[in-house]
């Protein structure tokens, strides 16, 4: 069996598609990876997470159309509800100087005069850009900050994934 912590959600079902045992399956931010592997778990509503062997993948629309091993009709397909997640390993590799985002969740960030501000704690978005939110760092006016960084060249100056680093110009007090 897989571990849980090495699971990474990336989309969710949303019932059958057509009467042939094809499930309808939602991406969420990084749900490309779902159309680059083979290798998927579904984590139902009730119940213990299952590996699922994707046999064949089509984009339809903002929907992925999949058809899984052993699913061959329109009530097996509604029968696999719940979140789809893919091993961080089978993740493809993401280019030169670029990175996924669950690589960047858990970084410290640290501003450019080396204030640590916390760490990444979650990567949204407002339609127009990535949002850094960072939580955990030093108290600023007793209480416990949270940063919502936006993902442009202004504010995001550095990521090294590799020492787990983000460096940003964010001052504390810019809550």
């Amino acid at each position: 069996m897989v571990n849980p912590d090495e699971l990474l959600c990336v989309g969710r079902t949303n019932g059958a598609y057509g009467v042939r045992g094809s499930i309808r399956v939602v991406p969420f931010e990084g749900g490309e990876v779902l159309a680059q592997t083979r290798r998927w778990f579904l984590t139902p509503l009730r119940g213990e997470t299952v590996p699922l062997e994707v046999t064949s993948i089509k984009v339809h629309g903002n929907v992925l159309l999949a058809t899984v091993a052993g699913c061959d009709s329109k009530e097996k397909a509604d029968a696999l509800r719940g979140r789809i997640s893919v091993l961080r390993a089978d993740f493809p590799d993401p280019g030169e100087d670029e990175f996924w985002a669950a690589d960047v969740i858990g970084c410290r960030v640290v501003n450019r005069e080396g204030v640590e501000l916390g760490r990444v704690t979650e990567i949204g978005s407002n339609t127009v850009q990535d949002i850094f939110k960072v939580e955990g760092g030093p108290r600023v006016d007793g209480r416990d900050p949270v940063y919502l960084i936006p993902d442009v060249e202004a504010y995001i100056l550095d990521i090294d994934v590799d020492s787990g680093v983000v460096t940003v110009d964010w001052q504390p007090d810019w809550i």
